[in-house]
């Protein structure tokens, strides 16, 4: 992959020197569908209207809703889309580049008053889902700010950090894990193509939700939903927040490529028709990337340890005249972190230096998707989808009496494997009711060995494997009383079969437009969350000696969500968003014993929980804040987003008294925005500029006992008081700069994104330090710069 990935490389760079050209005007083709966005029928004969430099362009949809502009100057560009009887629909600012066409897909919602002749004016929310069943806590992004807000890396969940109630994760900033108003990074469900998928990111730990870097290329992915409570009720089996990905569909008329070289290694893909005759088509990328470049310039963030990761994704899109749409698709990586010792016992300086380890990890996802329109009110999707995830760590040292010879001291495999099927019906009776019903079956199988060495050789406490099932099924209508009022009701259904318990969770969600730049909603719903298998298979004895049996026995945690909205459109291109929320989490796992401050809400992983014994569903939780958000919407070569969470997060264990959980940052501020500036003779390159801004509670940890711990020689932990400690104000100043050149069928793409501009170092963790007779400090990453070179042709 890496020789192909060059031989791409060494293509583009060709394109750059022979084909770059600043005196001519470019232009490049905007085509796409329109589409009713409950049935997925076509429109035809919608009408698209794009400005340009002052000069009206426009064409209107065929039989299958397709359009097509063509010799449009290349830029940013405003569309709008309208039709007799549904909402108007407004794309303003979108990037048409020399280098790829531009290929829409655009829903359009039928108008809930009697037909007539609409005019075409700015929507109230530019960041409405693509999901007409959400109403509140959710918007849509696209792949272009994934990779224009700073700091962002083309990552949809670093990028998703900067929404309100999204903290900046555990406080590692070399993770994305998320915090959503204040809940564990492991309750976020990741959706690809309508089903649930293993967690996407490289060196993810078991049952976290994040990890070092998406698996999901920008080339790849199309736009897509965010939320962060009050789901509806098509989605089951989270706590916090989901990501609802999409991957688009390879160009079917043309072929095309794009390359990236950075300091954290290259990228390629590419796309096209599989035919002329026809409109099926296929989208492919690869990655390897390495943060080798970064230490040979001093800059390797993560001391002498060396990681690498690579990854394939790729969709082919087969459409059928009589049998519907199939879709094809895969998500496959893999990962490895390691650090060698020396084998030279002279330069060891401490016996520490003597140890290494390996880790190893395989993700991969492949599914099938299917979509038949059973009349022009009506479609049916299944997807099906089988996915495996195996991690390997071994720990060793080095014998300097045997010749330096490897001696392995720690192994631990683990494997999983999931089976999903998911199957969907939507009808829309009329422009006033749609419904949505669904069935989700999954298979689940784990597979987990630990050994250790105490002194004989490897001895082997843990072997376990074992099977579960899981299933989910929800009904959801859309009642449109009129254009002011809409409800969305529904129920999900959760049952976990290898305990028969089950969940029955009402969801409704009630908005009113107050009028054309004011809006309310209140929505509320009960969710459930089915942990990892490990938490209920893992049995062993620990090397303490301690014997931990599996809690086959273990309830889906639960938690209701309320939440309060308001939406106010100060002008066309600028909105103020608040959202007052409660959260009350229910049947947590905890530990029965009373002495025990354990709780699944302050876990990040599965291994938090391994140790816990007699685990009940008998803990309780609370969070509850305010989430502002003040946004304007790329327009006139500018945007800006300021988000602020003021907030509480809170739990209860056996004891019965309430705590701080770990991750109770109590408040954080987001502060970003850009500006584009038109440069070269016909103006045909832009130059962008990005900034961004964090302010944040620091992590939370016990308190340190100094005076135990000067006596003791090391870290004592006032244990009665779990969390009530910060190690310090969390801030950080990110910074982009790219650089878009537009030539003859090519684009360029020069960027440079910095995180932490100024070098701060955050604190990771505080600790008692026998050597200083004090307390001292772990501290985060400082400056991080990524710098990376995009050729599309």
């Amino acid at each position: 992959m890496k020789k192909l990935l060059s031989k791409l490389l060494l293509m583009g760079l060709l394109c750059f020197f022979g084909e770059l050209s600043f005196a001519q005007q470019h232009t490049q083709t905007i085509r796409g569908r329109v589409i009713d966005k409950d049935t997925q029928m076509p429109l035809i004969g919608a009408t698209i209207a794009l400005l340009q430099e002052g000069d009206l362009n426009g064409t209107v949809t065929d039989f299958d809703g397709y359009f097509k502009l063509e010799n449009i100057p290349v830029g940013r560009r405003d569309l709008s889309i309208s039709y007799l009887g549904y909402e108007p629909v407004v794309l303003n600012s979108i990037m048409v580049t020399s280098g790829k066409e531009l290929v829409l897909n655009i829903d359009m919602i039928e108008s809930a008053v009697a037909m007539q002749e609409v005019v075409v004016k700015a929507e109230l929310d530019k960041a409405e889902t693509l999901n007409e069943m959400a109403t509140v806590s959710a918007r849509s992004f696209s792949v272009e700010e994934t990779g224009r807000y700073a700091g962002s890396y083309f990552d949809p969940a670093r990028m998703a950090q900067n929404y309100a109630g999204v903290a900046v994760g555990s406080g590692d900033d070399l993770a994305n894990d998320i915090i959503v108003r204040g809940n564990s990074p492991m309750g976020v469900l990741w959706r690809l193509e309508g089903i649930e998928i293993p967690n996407p990111n490289h060196f993810g730990a078991m049952g976290n939700s994040g990890g070092g870097i998406s698996m999901l290329s920008s080339s790849i992915l199309s736009n897509s939903d965010f939320y962060t409570g009050a789901f509806p009720a098509e989605f089951g089996n989270a706590q916090s927040s989901v990501f609802d990905l999409n991957m688009r569909n390879g160009n079917n008329e043309k072929r095309e490529f794009s390359l990236m070289l950075g300091l954290l290694g290259m990228e390629g893909s590419m796309e096209g028709p599989f035919s002329k005759n026809s409109k099926a088509s296929y989208l492919i990328n690869a990655r390897y990337a390495t943060l080798a470049a970064l230490g040979e310039l001093g800059l390797n963030p993560v001391g002498d340890v060396l990681p690498t990761y690579q990854d394939v994704s790729f969709k082919f899109h087969l459409p059928t005249k009589k049998w519907g749409n199939f879709d094809l698709w895969g998500l496959g990586g893999s990962n490895r972190a390691y650090e060698e010792p020396v084998a030279d016992q002279t330069v060891w300086q401490s016996d520490d230096d003597r140890w290494g380890f390996n880790e190893r990890q395989k993700v991969g996802t492949v599914g099938l998707s299917h979509r038949i329109l059973l009349s022009d009110r009506s479609y049916l999707r299944t997807v099906v989808a089988a996915s495996s995830n195996t991690y390997t760590e071994d720990e060793y040292w080095l014998d300097e009496t045997k010749d330096y010879a490897l001696h392995l001291d720690e192994e631990t495999k683990t494997s999983n494997n999931t089976y999903r099927i998911s199957s969907t019906y939507n009808h829309k009776f009329d422009a006033r009711n749609t419904i949505r019903t669904g069935l989700i079956l999954s298979h689940l199988a784990f597979d987990f060995t630990y050994d250790e060495d105490e002194g004989e050789g490897l001895t082997r406490y843990f072997d376990n494997q074992g099977e579960m099932q899981f299933f989910q099924a929800f009904a959801h209508w859309k009642h449109r009383f009129n254009e002011d009022w809409t409800l969305n009701a529904g129920v999900h259904y959760s049952q976990l079969l290898l305990n028969d318990n089950y969940s029955i969770e009402p969801r409704a969600a009630l908005s009113w437009q107050v009028n054309s730049n004011q809006k309310l909603s209140l929505a509320a719903g009960v969710h459930s969350r089915m942990e990892h298998p490990a938490a209920y298979l893992f049995e062993g004895t620990l090397p303490n000696g301690r014997v931990h049996t599996p809690a086959r026995h273990l309830e889906l945690s639960k938690s209701l969500h309320t939440v309060l909205g308001y939406d106010y459109r100060i002008a066309d291109n600028l909105r103020l968003k608040a959202e007052l929320y409660y959260q009350y989490l229910y049947d947590v796992p905890i530990e029965s014993d009373p002495n025990s401050l354990g709780s699944l809400l302050n876990a990040i992983d599965i291994w938090d929980i391994i140790g816990a014994q007699d685990v009940v569903n008998e803990g309780t939780g609370v969070n509850y804040g305010l989430d502002l958000t003040v946004e304007k919407f790329f327009s006139n070569s500018y945007y800006f987003l300021a988000t602020g969470s003021i907030y509480e997060s809170k739990y209860t264990p056996a004891n019965g008294e309430t705590y701080n959980t770990a991750f109770n940052g109590n408040y954080q501020l987001n502060l970003l925005g850009g500006k584009e500036f038109k440069i070269g003779r016909k103006r045909n390159n832009i130059f962008g500029l990005n900034g961004k801004f964090i302010l944040a509670g620091g992590r939370r940890q016990f308190p340190i006992d100094l005076d135990a711990s000067r006596e003791a020689g090391y870290t004592v932990y006032i244990a009665d008081q779990p969390y009530n400690a910060r190690v310090g104000t969390y801030y950080r100043f990110d910074m982009g700069v790219s650089y878009r050149i537009n030539a003859k069928k090519v684009t360029h793409t020069i960027m440079l994104d910095i995180q932490n501009v100024t070098n701060r170092l955050n604190v990771f963790n505080s600790f008692y330090s026998a050597g200083a007779q004090g307390i001292v400090s772990n501290y985060q990453t400082g400056l991080f710069p990524v710098f990376n070179y995009r050729v599309e042709f």
